[in-house]
């Protein structure tokens, strides 16, 4: 056979070419070695095309499950008991009106050997491993739901399993317990650890999803780059004009909506690619806790994040809810402070906090080159007056200057 110039089969002109050549080759009483390799490469090209391009539709589960009672000679109610489910929830499946959950399909897989992509309806798929140490219900799942994270349907308790595992497809984590979150187990104040992972993963399938395309160095997000970010305080639309501005050097910012029980004000973790990303809550919708949390996280981003991969944030106190190490997180609030108000007008400010003025607050915002909610919010943290010049901190205006609804 004469020599071919065997090529990738991509249109039909290019199947029909390669069958030819199959049919002439079936056609010879023998073939040589070299017309018996050419067959098999024909035939793996051919194969991929067709499977690519006219796929054979797998049965429904229940076309499936009927098919297999039927060689079972098993009616529903022996079903029932053969898979250990109620008989209701399996009329309802086989009646169209829900699908198997995913415990019910590794039943029906191991029980009777029905193929796990016939069930999950995708060519080649595998049901994932159960996890017998998580409880899926514990999830905040009303919550999250309210929130819009999990569809347009409320799921029922047995679809929440597969409700979570599309939370971690999206976070690309292997398992909904992955962040190793060291509890601090302060009073009243003990974080959830499910609603901790379920924000955290919302947080990461949004970055990823949201990735910029710039490379990252960690020595464009030092003193100099965070000074230039709170300066951005100033404007309407500061908070925004701060995520752009990060993702220009190669950060990814997003905003995912806190959960209760988290304290998570703010977050910075790698992403699968390595670069960085920060997530804020607005759990106190804020301008003074924005900029302080995010001028945070970015200091984290710059010395810590690529020890500890991922870094939980509740920024009221000097560890915070999670128990991070002191001395990282003081350093954290240190470099953050002195980004968004200059050392020698901080300490200025410190001498006169518990006796200061609006019009004050307003004249050190202009000398800090930064928004008066930043003065405030210092001054605030300094005496520990927490519910001093509320009116200047900037309640509310965070999510608004963002574009985004809080619920």
């Amino acid at each position: 056979m004469e020599k071919l110039n065997i090529r990738p089969i991509k249109t039909e002109t290019d199947h029909a070419w390669a069958m030819e050549q199959i049919d002439a080759l079936m056609l010879k009483d023998t073939l040589d070695e070299d017309e018996t390799r050419l067959l098999e490469v024909f035939a793996i090209l051919v194969e991929k095309y067709e499977r690519e391009h006219f796929p054979v539709a797998l049965p429904t589960p229940v076309e499936a499950i009927e098919f297999r009672m039927d060689q079972l000679g098993v009616n529903r109610t022996q079903l029932a008991e053969l898979i250990d489910f109620p008989k209701s929830r399996i009329s309802e499946v086989l009646n169209g009106k829900r699908n198997p959950s995913l415990d019910m399909m590794r039943a029906l897989h191991k029980h009777l050997d029905i193929p796990a992509d016939v069930l999950l309806g995708k060519v080649e798929a595998k049901l994932p491993e159960p996890c017998p140490d998580v409880s899926w219900k514990s999830f905040p799942m009303a919550e999250m739901f309210k929130l819009g994270w999990l569809g347009r349907i409320k799921p029922k308790a047995e679809d929440f399993e597969v409700c979570i595992r599309k939370l971690m497809s999206a976070a690309r984590v292997d398992t909904p317990h992955f962040a190793g979150v060291r509890f601090r187990g302060a009073e009243n104040k003990e974080p959830n650890p499910y609603s901790v992972n379920a924000w955290l993963m919302k947080a990461m399938g949004e970055a990823i999803n949201a990735e910029v395309d710039q490379d990252f160095d960690a020595d464009a997000v030092g003193h100099g780059f965070r000074r230039e970010v709170a300066k951005l305080s100033l404007y309407s639309d500061g908070p925004k004009r701060a995520f752009a501005r990060l993702g220009d050097v190669g950060v990814t910012a997003v905003y995912v909506p806190c959960l209760k029980k988290t304290y998570i004000d703010g977050a910075c973790f790698s992403l699968p690619s390595g670069k960085p990303a920060i997530a804020v809550s607005l759990r106190h919708d804020r301008l003074d806790n924005f900029w302080f949390t995010l001028l945070h996280e970015c200091v984290h981003v710059e010395r810590h994040l690529a020890d500890e991969r991922i870094i939980l944030d509740e920024t009221e106190g000097a560890t915070g809810a999670f128990g991070n190490d002191p001395k990282m997180e003081q350093e954290a609030n240190t470099l953050a402070q002195s980004a968004l108000v200059p050392d020698d007008i901080r300490d200025e400010l410190a001498r006169i906090a518990g006796n200061i003025s609006a019009a004050k607050v307003r004249q050190y915002a202009e000398r800090a080159d930064v928004h008066r909610a930043v003065i405030a919010g210092q001054v605030r943290m300094m005496t520990g007056r927490y519910t001093h010049f509320s009116s200047l901190v900037g309640h509310g205006e965070v999510a608004k200057a963002l574009g985004c609804a809080r619920p």
